[in-house]
């Protein structure tokens, strides 16, 4: 398809070659980031929930502490 696009282009002239090769590239280059994007997302996604779960772990201590706290106090 891309083929056929440029073939028609180039007999438009060379301008005309020139953009849709420009449009071409930029769209391809724009999937490539996409693809790169989703990565990370789910990248980040991933480290959100690590930190979720060691939060949990860290609100355990917490209560755990608060009721030595109470027991030493009385």
């Amino acid at each position: 398809m891309e083929d056929k696009i440029i073939e028609i282009a180039s007999t438009q002239g060379f301008w005309a070659l020139l953009s849709v090769m420009m449009i071409l590239y930029i769209i391809k280059t724009q999937e490539k980031r996409d693809l790169r994007q989703e990565e990370r997302e789910k990248s980040y996604q991933n480290i959100i929930s690590s930190l979720t779960d060691k939060l949990k772990v860290v609100e355990a201590i917490k209560d755990d502490v608060t009721q030595i706290k109470g027991l030493l106090s009385k």
